[in-house]
């Protein structure tokens, strides 16, 4: 996750979503501000959404490759690095990978850069609100005439105007692009997702949980892949195995629990 505000990134005494987030998948890049709500944040049902969240986005990487070809990614809003990123998903699996990483957080961007080890892995540091910044850093680091994924994992509940920065990009780029988006909702456990929300809110940090159907409309003009919008432990738990990319302990098993999430792939198709 990453804020919309720049001024409140580089102070250490206010909490971060970011830093937040990276605590929560037990990263290290936090400090005290951060992890004292990242505490309170981990005895709400929000908790496991956000870990399976991770692991879809992982998942999606994987299953676009081996099943579509499709070997550029852009993540939007990609927050701390945190073993294992994108692009190590995507190199495991084909050396033709290659990955760009966009955040409007100084210090996010500088950790990405940090990865930067050869040609195929790219950052740069963006407002997602700047959809032209955007498209001319996708356009002049990625091939357009190929696939291209974009993936938003922890960033639309901070951005208000989601949708319409989501609508902007889809008309931007070629039919074909693909979509794997997760996003928190309150339609499960709304008291939890509420309280987690104000508790965001409370620390300087806007955060918009969405229904099913609002986040439905994101893809408009997407063909959504089988088994669609679904809770993200639920989508295709099949193609990754219990013990790959352990952000936590044991992976929920899909017949448990309803999660306060949706997730879904979607490929964008001639209107």
């Amino acid at each position: 996750m990453s804020d919309p505000d720049r001024t409140t990134v580089l102070d250490q005494s206010r909490p971060n979503s970011a830093r937040i987030h990276t605590a929560l998948l037990g990263g290290k890049d936090c400090y005290p501000a951060d992890r004292v709500i990242a505490e309170k944040l981990a005895r709400n049902k929000i908790a496991p959404a956000f870990t399976e969240s991770r692991r879809f986005a992982l998942r999606a990487v994987g299953y676009l490759i081996d099943h579509h070809q499709v070997t550029q990614f852009v993540e939007l809003g990609c927050g701390f690095p945190h073993t294992p990123n994108i692009h190590d998903v995507a190199a495991e699996r084909t050396e033709s990978a290659r990955t760009l990483y966009i955040d409007n957080d100084p210090i996010a961007a500088a950790h990405a850069r940090a990865l930067m080890t050869d040609h195929t892995t790219h950052s740069a540091e963006i407002d997602l609100a700047d959809t032209s910044a955007v498209l001319d850093a996708v356009t002049s680091t990625l091939d357009t005439t190929a696939p291209i994924a974009l993936l938003l994992s922890g960033t639309a509940e901070l951005i208000d105007n989601a949708a319409s920065m989501i609508a902007a990009l889809t008309h931007a780029l070629p039919i074909g692009t693909w979509l794997a988006l997760t996003h928190i909702t309150a339609d499960i456990h709304g008291h939890h997702i509420d309280t987690a929300a104000q508790t965001l809110r409370g620390a300087g940090i806007a955060y918009y949980p969405r229904t099913y159907d609002e986040i439905a409309a994101m893809f408009a003009g997407y063909h959504l892949h089988t088994p669609g919008l679904i809770a993200p432990h639920r989508w295709r738990p099949e193609l990754l195995g219990p013990d790959r990319y352990d952000h936590a302990t044991e992976p929920l098993h899909p017949a448990v629990w309803d999660l306060s999430a949706y997730a879904t792939i979607g490929q964008r198709r001639p209107t």
